[in-house]
């Protein structure tokens, strides 16, 4: 359904649809500059709609601009910030993300790209449109195109994208709403991989008639966009719990990183039940085992190419324990931690690399320490991941207060690390949060 913006249900797309009216019939542009002031954030993106109505937003827009054939004055940034909103949440070939087939919805959320390459061209958002039209070519001398990576600042809706290639990746996040769904797709390679939906911790134990917690004040918290990786995270109060999900995208490497860390007040008692990060499968694919490990491959018929989620904190190998389980259950994947202490994180490790799928993966908890004492897991976790001999990387986070500690010889006072591990010993950061 159309959001609607008041009590009296008029839908965010009939007052725009009211407001081009204005200016065809009349020539007044207040109406449409107040809408796009009222309804678009600073950068254009659209502070309400679900992702999927914003094509609809652009349609009334692209039958003003060709009846009239130009932008009212003023309005013209405002604009340009909605078409560059939606080309950041779009797929290469303009299925916007969080929809279409294989994902569970019933509609596929696309817009036609065709006239605004033509009223963009020569402009870095023509030359992205260009890129991804078969028909059109971008012309030397066109502008750089916009940077792909963005995040609002107020709310949690954001997009971790390193190019503008018809080839290239994102990962797709939106959880604007207090106790509403949160959104998420992890697109690579051609097809996604992940999403839309990404549950909650679950924190209701199924032996009782509880009801389950009932999240809050979503909001972002750490927002990092540079040359090696982006790192979306936002905090939200579940219960008594506070939760903190992380949604990592490593450029030019075909892998990412999606987590929750859950932490309860030193007061409280037991957790009630096993925290789970649950996320949603697209339908047409099917999640199997990778040999000699805990790992799940996810692939689809006819296809090629598959990728490999990995719960870096469980035990490789896939012995029985009572440390957490990762599990397929109604279209999703379910990762449970059993909590060591009042705090724990569950990180599920992305790679869609069929080069890298040649050699099986590996990893091991690593032991964390502080002051030549080890650390327990609710206050840090380090791991090491494995593709055969030559692509080993590490990953740590510190779930208290961070604090110099060690791990493989490596001294760290970071929140968040990702680095390459290489042959000699040596770790290089790919992502770093203080």
């Amino acid at each position: 359904m159309i959001q609607r913006d008041d009590e009296d249900g008029d839908p965010t797309r009939d007052r725009l649809a009211a407001a081009v009216t204005r200016w065809l019939e009349d020539g007044k542009a207040g109406p449409l500059a107040r809408w796009l002031a009222r309804e678009l954030d600073p950068d254009g993106a659209p502070r309400r709609p679900p992702v999927g109505e914003w094509p609809g937003l652009l349609e009334e827009l692209a039958g003003l601009r060709a009846r009239s054939g130009s932008w009212p004055s003023g309005c013209e940034d405002a604009i340009d910030g909605l078409v560059l909103a939606v080309l950041r949440f779009s797929r290469p070939e303009g299925v916007l993300a969080f929809s279409g087939e294989g994902h569970g919805a019933g509609t596929v959320s696309r817009w036609p790209a065709g006239d605004w390459a033509k009223w963009y061209r020569g402009t870095g958002i023509g030359r992205v449109l260009a890129g991804w039209s078969a028909r059109t070519r971008a012309r030397p001398g066109d502008q750089p195109p916009p940077l792909p990576a963005w995040s609002a600042a107020d709310r949690v809706l954001a997009v971790l994208r390193a190019n503008w290639r018809h080839d290239g990746d994102f990962l797709a996040v939106d959880h604007r709403e207090p106790g509403g769904a949160c959104r998420v797709e992890l697109f690579g390679g051609g097809r996604t991989w992940l999403g839309p939906g990404w549950g909650g911790i679950d924190l209701e134990d199924a032996g009782r008639t509880g009801v389950p917690a009932t999240p809050t004040r979503v909001r972002p918290s750490e927002w990092v966009t540079g040359s090696t990786a982006d790192l979306l995270e936002w905090t939200v109060r579940e219960g008594d719990a506070r939760v903190t999900r992380s949604a990592a995208l490593f450029r030019d490497r075909r892998m990412a990183l999606i987590s929750v860390q859950a932490e309860r007040p030193a007061a409280a008692a037991a957790w009630p039940a096993s925290p789970a990060l649950s996320v949603k499968i697209p339908a047409d694919l099917a999640a199997g085992p990778v040999r000699e490990s805990r790992a799940r491959a996810l692939s689809g018929p006819g296809r090629r190419g598959a990728a490999q989620v990995l719960p870096i904190a469980l035990p490789c190998r896939p012995y029985l324990t009572d440390r957490g389980s990762l599990s397929t259950d109604g279209g999703r994947l379910v990762l449970r931690i059993a909590p060591s202490g009042r705090r724990c994180w569950l990180p599920l490790l992305v790679s869609w690399d069929t080069a890298r799928h040649r050699s099986p993966p590996t990893w091991r908890v690593l032991t964390v320490s502080e002051r030549a004492r080890a650390v327990g897991a609710e206050r840090a976790v380090a791991v090491r991941v494995s593709w055969g001999r030559d692509e080993t990387y590490v990953i740590y986070r510190s779930l208290g207060p961070p604090a110099r500690r060690v791990f493989l010889g490596h001294q760290t006072a970071a929140r968040f690390l990702v680095a390459r591990f290489d042959s000699d010993g040596d770790v290089e950061p790919i992502l770093t949060v203080e």
